[in-house]
């Protein structure tokens, strides 16, 4: 592990120049045991800068689901990897900015929102760690963002933006060594990033998903969910100069492919309600996790002219084929009360080997249902376990897309 000691970043600078780059050049296609690398490079520089070389390899091995092929020639610490906004959500949120203008990036990391805000624009990082500033400059040169973009050390509470500049800010979230999803635990604090919000509106904060927030962030942002890859991944809380819908909340999802970065959203209320289907329409669909995690299934059934199955978080019915980026249809084929063994039977009269299972609502487990399955044929289809009412139900259905006819 990367520590952030005088000697550490003494390093981790060697680490990003010419004389790390030839070692990361060279382990990079080793492929024996970690240890045995670490004896070979002990052979020619130090205990620190082997471990530092090798970590370096696998991080960039492991970077790549998130920044693609440039991963290798990028620098990551494993938690500033795991915390970092992947490109493609990167590229969205910085598309919500205005093109050539300076932004500062506040608690930037490595640099994963640095490197979106830096492909449109100049940008200025600011980071509390030295060996973060050093390894989030080096990740700006590695994507050939503009040359008047650089990283500076220091606190974000000490280096506010002025009126008129454009910010984002992602706060330490680990200030006392636990993660907290509670903004009064971050740094900067709860009252710093509200005040930044209502007097320098043409910013953005990052947070967590499940961040607990208090009712007077719903009157300071737009709160926006984020998701990519079925998975809820940020919530960003945007400053009236920057959101589109002021005390509105949205739920937006991004593609990985760079062309599409502007991902689908829709904007709602979280107190609408969807009416509770009395049966099971010929379609189904299942929400985004950005839609569920915003709250906001109710007043997205209410757009598509939809029904819910349940209260909350359901799966959503009609008999109408509607389609929308934060939504996956599914054609219905047959709907049971959920017994196991009339399923057993059911999926081996249809013969069906290839099962999808999908649950809502209920606590049943998918791995531990299909070894009672006991599936077996050369058919597929997808399994809905959820509620209808106070009631269980199995729902067996296609995806639209492998519908024929």
């Amino acid at each position: 592990m990367i520590d952030f000691s005088d000697n550490a970043l003494s390093d981790c600078k060697w680490l990003v120049g010419s004389e790390g780059a030839k070692w990361l050049a060279e382990v990079s296609d080793w492929t024996d045991p970690t240890l045995q690398q670490l004896g070979r490079l002990r052979k020619s520089i130090s205990p620190e800068r082997a471990a530092l070389i090798v970590q370096q390899v696998e991080l960039r091995r492991r970077g790549v689901q998130k920044f693609g092929p440039l991963a290798g020639e990028m620098f990551f610490t494993d938690l500033a990897l795991q915390q970092a906004s992947d490109r493609w959500i990167a590229a969205y949120k910085a598309s919500q900015f205005p093109a050539g203008e300076l932004i500062l990036d506040y608690c930037c990391g490595i640099g994963g929102d640095l490197l979106g805000f830096g492909a449109r624009g100049p940008v200025t990082g600011w980071d509390l760690a030295p060996v973060m500033a050093v390894f989030a400059e080096a990740n700006l040169q590695a994507w050939q963002c503009q040359a008047e973009s650089h990283v500076l050390v220091g606190a974000a509470e000490d280096h506010p933006p002025d009126t008129g500049q454009a910010w984002h800010l992602d706060p330490d979230r680990r200030t006392e060594g636990n993660r907290s999803t509670n903004p009064q635990w971050h740094r900067p604090d709860e009252e710093t990033i509200l005040h930044w919000l209502d007097n320098f509106p043409r910013g953005s904060v990052k947070l967590a998903p499940g961040a607990k927030l208090a009712f007077v962030w719903e009157d300071a942002a737009e709160l926006e969910w984020v998701s990519r890859g079925r998975e809820c991944r940020q919530l960003v809380a945007w400053g009236s100069g920057l959101g589109k819908s002021p005390g509105k909340r949205r739920a937006t999802v991004v593609s990985e492919h760079l062309d599409n970065a502007r991902g689908g959203s829709f904007v709602g209320d979280p107190s609408e309600l969807s009416t509770l289907a009395a049966t099971v329409g010929e379609f189904i669909y299942d929400c985004d996790p950005a839609v569920r995690a915003a709250g906001l299934t109710g007043a997205l059934a209410q757009e598509l002219g939809c029904e819910a199955l349940s209260h909350g978080a359901s799966y959503l019915t009609s008999e109408q084929s509607v389609s929308h980026p934060l939504v996956t249809c599914f054609r219905v084929q047959e709907v049971w009360p959920f017994r196991v063994a009339d399923l057993v039977k059911l999926l081996r009269t249809r013969s069906i080997g290839e099962l999808e299972i999908k649950t809502r609502g209920v606590t049943h487990r998918p791995e531990e249902l299909r070894k009672r399955l006991k599936l077996s044929g050369d058919q597929r289809a997808t399994l809905l376990l959820t509620r209808q009412g106070n009631r269980e139900i199995a729902i067996l259905a296609q995806r639209s897309n492998e519908v024929s006819g």
